[in-house]
């Protein structure tokens, strides 16, 4: 297959970025298909970091128009140059500004392919979210976004439910030794409010008993307010902020050593990938049950446990079960219940969507 990844500039630090890496690593060493890709990215500036896409094939497109829709249309041209000389079999847009850009400039090509939408956010919470409907497939992250793509009309068998994928690891992040602290952590950016929500989590760790401590990695424009806020509620000596780490999971292993369960406090997601990485691990994770995709991956009582958004009585309930009885699933099965996210798993759905979504 010959695929076009079209998007628009990333900071090459989240979630989506993560994902690409992998993808474009599976279609590079699949044994039994000769794969070829592009990424291809739609500029304002030259300000994107390109550090992260060392070895990958990719082509940056710039256009500093100022009017929004020439800018746009200096993209679809250019795109569709690229498409008449390079003759892709498959188009696949990663926002959904760029699946609008992507059908003109396929439109403009005068070729016959197909444009398969493949957002990594909520619908729900984005901006010119329909944008994406355009496309002629989609593939959805989480089941919650395949159903906001139904309500905004797409049918059912024009969406295939994907996932992401995740690394089985053979190491393990073991739990503190009964009479220690319980350790929680956190990995992600630093929103007070807005999408992540760390002060409902701050504020239900307020209303805990007994010998915890929490870890937040991560970054962000409200990493100030959430320290200033601990302090505020009397729990800075209980809170830790490293920052943001290359290698959060390294750095957790060598500088945390324990973890008695990861949480999570968003108010939404597309597939929050430091779930799936914390169970690769055989860590425990509390999460809200927001939209989407949590509800994927958590099982009650087996990896982990749910909330509902912004129900603190209910995350502080499962925090002192958690402080207090240590009792949760062991590792092994943990790290078994995320089986169909592992990467050849992911990748054999994968490989198989695209191909079909291809051929129609």
């Amino acid at each position: 297959m010959n695929i076009v990844f079209v998007g628009e500039a990333t900071s090459g630090f989240g979630g989506i970025e993560t994902v690409i890496k992998k993808v474009t690593r599976f279609l590079e060493s699949d044994q039994d298909t000769k794969n070829t890709y592009t990424l291809y990215f739609l500029c304002r500036d030259n300000r994107m970091d390109k550090a992260w896409l060392e070895g990958k094939h990719f082509i940056c497109h710039h256009s500093a128009i100022k009017i929004s829709f020439l800018r746009r249309m200096s993209h679809a041209f250019a795109l569709a140059r690229f498409i008449k000389q390079n003759q892709p079999d498959t188009v696949i847009a990663f926002d959904a500004p760029s699946c609008r850009i992507a059908a003109q400039a396929i439109r403009h090509s005068k070729k016959t392919l197909p444009l398969i939408s493949w957002l990594h956010y909520s619908l729900d919470h984005k901006k010119h979210a329909a944008q994406a409907l355009v496309a002629d497939h989609h593939l959805a992250i989480s089941s919650g976004i395949k159903q906001q793509l139904i309500k905004r009309g797409v049918p059912a068998e024009r969406i295939s439910v994907i996932f992401n994928p995740v690394t089985p690891q053979t190491i393990v992040i073991p739990r503190p030794a009964q009479g220690e602290n319980a350790v929680f952590i956190y990995v992600g950016r630093l929103k007070f409010e807005g999408q992540k929500r760390l002060k409902d989590m701050l504020d239900a760790f307020a209303g805990v008993t007994g010998k915890w401590e929490c870890h937040f990695i991560g970054d962000g424009s409200d990493a100030e307010t959430c320290k200033a806020y601990a302090q505020q509620l009397g729990i800075h000596q209980q809170t830790h902020w490293h920052g943001w780490q290359a290698d959060p999971w390294g750095y957790i292993q060598n500088h945390i050593k324990t973890v008695s369960a990861f949480v999570m406090s968003s108010a939404f997601e597309g597939l929050p990938m430091t779930l799936l990485e914390a169970m690769s691990y055989g860590i425990y994770c509390v999460s809200s049950d927001c939209p989407s995709g949590p509800g994927d991956i958590i099982h009650n009582g087996v990896n982990g446990q749910l909330y509902p958004v912004r129900d603190l009585n209910k995350l502080q309930a499962i925090l002192s079960s958690i402080i207090v009885s240590r009792e949760i699933s062991d590792v092994k099965t943990i790290k078994a219940s995320i089986h169909d996210f592992y990467d050849d798993n992911y990748y054999r759905t994968f490989k198989k969507v695209i191909t079909t979504a291809s051929q129609k």
